[in-house]
């Protein structure tokens, strides 16, 4: 199996008219401790985002040929492909499943530990990106991710597109934590489900890595969660209409052949994430 997957390229395949650009892009208008989002598709303008010029592109383009960062964009995109068997929901399903479930159906972790598990799939997989793009320890790696707009970016992401919206009686319920609480989930078999995909050694580096992550994502969900409401308003017009959304996220593992935006997401944001780190290591 080929874990690798170039930056440059895969950020070359988005375009500002692209669904799912337009859609993060209104999410992140609501937001108001969103970094301010920008589109771009090419390492370049990742570093043109921290104001970095060609010295900076040259040594950006160095670290983005490592097997490390080709490593995290590689699990990005898998994290969109259903046949892969890491994510039970591809691309955006979670955001369609929270517009098109029965009003009577209960938004929990305990009520649909299918979801659950692949929330819980994103996160460790994010992780696992993480690792990999920085360097230095856990504690020093987190809060280099914590620094990058786009970090911030997917954390809000996943704080309202995998947590928020999909659990919403959970979040109601809950005292705070959950992100904590879906990662220590009993019924959940993280281990059988991403360890035997990606290996033993490389699961156990990503849990160690949400060890420390957990807090932090809990905290951007503490604050996002109260603008779910404006975020559901804001979003809703971008959403596929009539009764194909769900198989058009289904159909997310065809996107790199077919050149085609079907929303997938986590191949975008993780791009971004791999792009900036880059910039960022190469500026300082």
């Amino acid at each position: 199996m080929n874990m690798e997957k170039n930056v440059g390229e895969t950020l070359g395949q988005f375009n500002d008219s692209d669904l799912t650009v337009k859609l993060l892009s209104a999410m992140y208008s609501v937001i108001p401790f969103s970094p301010g989002f920008a589109f771009y598709n090419s390492l370049e303008g990742a570093v043109q985002r921290y104001g970095g010029g060609a010295p900076q592109m040259a040594k950006a383009q160095e670290i983005a040929a490592s097997p490390e960062v080709q490593q995290a964009v590689w699990m990005a995109a898998t994290l969109d492909t259903s046949d892969q068997l890491i994510a039970g929901y591809a691309g955006v399903k979670n955001l369609f499943s929270f517009f098109s479930s029965n009003s009577g159906e209960k938004r929990t972790f305990e009520a649909d530990n299918q979801q659950a598990l692949d929330a819980a799939l994103k996160a460790t997989g994010l992780a696992f990106m993480i690792y990999r793009l920085y360097p230095g320890g856990v504690t020093e790696k987190v809060t280099q991710f914590k620094n990058t707009k786009a970090g911030q970016e997917a954390a809000i992401f996943f704080a309202l597109g995998e947590v928020a919206l999909p659990f919403s009686d959970n979040l109601v319920e809950s005292g705070g934590n959950l992100v904590s609480r879906l990662m220590n989930n009993p019924n959940i078999d993280l281990s059988g489900k991403f360890g035997q995909f990606v290996g033993a050694e490389q699961f156990n580096q990503a849990k160690e890595m949400m060890g420390q992550l957990t807090a932090p994502l809990d905290g951007v969900l503490e604050q996002a969660k109260q603008y779910t409401g404006p975020v559901i308003q804001k979003i809703q017009s971008y959403l596929p209409s009539g009764g194909g959304a769900m198989n058009i996220a289904d159909s997310a593992t065809g996107v790199a052949a077919t050149g085609v935006d079907l929303m997938p997401v986590w191949t975008f944001l993780g791009a971004r994430l791999a792009a900036e780190a880059c910039a960022m290591r190469a500026m300082s």
